[in-house]
């Protein structure tokens, strides 16, 4: 249980490298965490434990999600997502921090609050 306790908080470290980012446990089971944007309140990651195992949910594109599928076999279709635009890591080893900080940049990116494009005035 430990083990699971240091791989969820270094994830959420990883989560919070990022700027305005909030921790969240909105469900009844603690075992939850959600990573959010602070301004928008969307979420980027959802980290938690399911067979003694922490594993990780991050949206991407569905392009760069299938091309993960294929490549790393601890990634796999998101538990409790939207198949085509969120994934799931397990974090079975050290070697897939890397991948995991990857991953968690790029869901933060895609979820940020798109800048609002200006309209000219037609006089």
């Amino acid at each position: 249980m430990e083990e699971c306790n240091t791989v969820r908080n270094r994830l959420i470290a990883l989560c919070q490298e990022h700027a305005h980012v909030i921790e969240d446990y909105p469900f009844d089971d603690p075992n939850w965490t959600v990573m959010r944007h602070e301004g928008n309140r969307k979420s980027f990651a959802y980290i938690y434990e399911r067979n003694n195992e922490i594993w990780l949910n991050v949206k991407n594109t569905p392009e760069r999600n299938e091309y993960l599928r294929e490549s790393v076999p601890e990634i796999m279709p998101a538990y409790h997502m939207n198949k085509t635009h969120w994934i799931t890591l397990r974090l079975a080893s050290e070697t897939l921090y890397p991948i995991a900080d990857r991953i968690i940049s790029e869901s933060y990116r895609l979820t940020q609050t798109k800048p609002r494009k200006r309209t000219k005035l037609i006089e």
